[in-house]
């Protein structure tokens, strides 16, 4: 992989409040600014479209290896139940395409340097990924990204899944994968109850 040619992180993906990209996982607080370790992004958005007004629900970052650690706590039911429901159900053949250059197109000496394809997060994210409702048209919905660095990384991901295809999601979690859920979001979660209320609602995406 090629660092420099990634896109930079967009604004949606942003930490919102400090308007710069995370450097600290959520769980183990390593340095998420190192090239080589990639990590996950989620935000949960609460949108009134009447109003034209946004607010962020929550909002983390968390690296690879703590995000497999979770994984491994989830039941088995329901890591098969949330594989079965993204291969049935997420639109993957309608997704944006973006690929870096390759080595010949790098280094043709004498010619003019060939720059990298424009990344519009826009295109990955408008619709829902699961049931294609817009953006423009949900009270509640989550964007997910893969990134390096300051980079993002753009493959499956970036994504945006609404409320109501979570809520599809969360169904299918067992009771052993919920109680996981509910601890970890009192670990890592601070604030009001109705905060927390909102996040234990919503399974994790990343």
């Amino acid at each position: 992989m090629n660092y420099e040619q990634l896109p930079d992180i967009p604004k949606d993906f942003l930490n919102s409040e400090t308007g710069v990209p995370f450097d600290k996982c959520l769980v183990c607080e390593c340095n998420l600014m190192e090239e080589t370790q990639p990590y996950s992004i989620e935000r949960a958005i609460r949108h009134y479209p009447e109003m034209k007004l946004k607010s962020v629900v929550f909002e983390y970052a968390i690296c690879s290896k703590c995000t497999k650690t979770m994984e491994s706590e989830l039941s088995d039911d329901t890591k098969m139940s949330m594989t079965k429901f993204f291969m049935e159900r997420f639109n993957y053949s309608e997704r944006p395409t973006w690929q870096l250059l390759d080595a010949s197109e790098e280094d043709n000496v004498g010619e003019e340097p060939v720059e990298p394809p424009v990344f519009d997060c826009n295109l990955w994210i408008d619709k829902c990924a699961i049931n294609e409702m817009p953006r423009t048209e949900l009270y509640e919905y989550s964007l997910c990204a893969r990134c390096i660095g300051s980079k993002i990384i753009p493959e499956v991901a970036p994504y945006m899944i609404s409320g109501l295809a979570q809520d599809e999601l969360i169904e299918l979690f067992s009771n052993k994968s919920l109680g996981f859920l509910d601890d970890f979001t009192d670990k890592h979660f601070s604030g009001p109850p109705e905060l927390k209320e909102l996040f234990k609602g919503r399974p994790m995406l990343v």
